[in-house]
């Protein structure tokens, strides 16, 4: 967890939203509903680029071609200890930009998909952190999701959720001269989660090449915090 997500809002729109330069790539990226991971994202960098990444981390002394770990997710917990992402979490964050994310959760004997997201529609800011290797091709840069406990909508369905960063948390969380764990707790210790929504969709999400709107498209009644 986070195991899916989408991103169906403009890439360029939410870069000029954070004053973020989106490279070509990133401008190019089509809308996607069902993004798991080893899938190709943008992600903004503390330089406020917004570049594409493959969800994944590989830490920077790593071979990606040897190194088998899935870290697709960073508990927030051990974020500054775990030498898989101290050093990323130092030097290296980044924020993913998000439309919502889907989570599982079982419902008479049948796993039941839900499609997280602000009730206003606005994107989500979830935290990350990356790492770049710029001769290892399609590893050149991957990132990894930050989670933490969950909020009172989460608790819902999950016992992690993924760290959705106020405006004010992303301030700090891009900000390059703040490297000290002590200063960085607040963004990645709140969980609050008001103005969220929750939706069941179709078990077809489950599909990792499933793709299109019709995926978060509601089948019963809301979760709210």
């Amino acid at each position: 967890m986070c195991g899916r997500y989408g991103l169906h809002h403009d890439p360029q729109a939410v870069a000029a939203g954070l004053d973020a330069h989106a490279s070509s790539g990133a401008q190019a990226f089509s809308p996607r509903y069902n993004l798991a991971p080893t899938a190709t994202a943008p992600v903004i960098d503390q330089a406020r680029r917004m570049t594409l990444a493959r969800w994944g981390l590989v830490p920077h002394w790593a071979k990606p071609d040897t190194f088998k770990a899935l870290l697709f997710n960073a508990r927030s917990e051990t974020l500054f200890e775990k030498p898989s992402f101290r050093d990323a979490a130092r030097t290296a964050r980044c924020v993913v930009p998000a439309s919502g994310f889907y989570e599982w959760r079982t419902e008479d004997g049948v796993k039941q998909p839900y499609w997280i997201a602000r009730q206003d529609g606005a994107p989500l800011m979830l935290a990350g952190v990356h790492a770049d290797r710029p001769d290892a091709g399609a590893y050149a840069r991957t990132f990894a999701i930050v989670t933490q406990p969950p909020g009172r909508l989460m608790q819902q369905l999950h016992d992690r959720q993924p760290v959705m960063l106020t405006e004010q948390a992303l301030e700090a969380w891009l900000n390059p001269s703040l490297k000290d764990p002590g200063a960085l707790e607040a963004p990645l210790t709140d969980a609050r989660n008001d103005g969220l929504v929750a939706h069941p969709v179709g078990r077809e999400v489950g599909r990792a090449q499933a793709e299109g709107p019709h995926l978060i498209a509601p089948t019963g009644a809301p979760l709210t915090s």
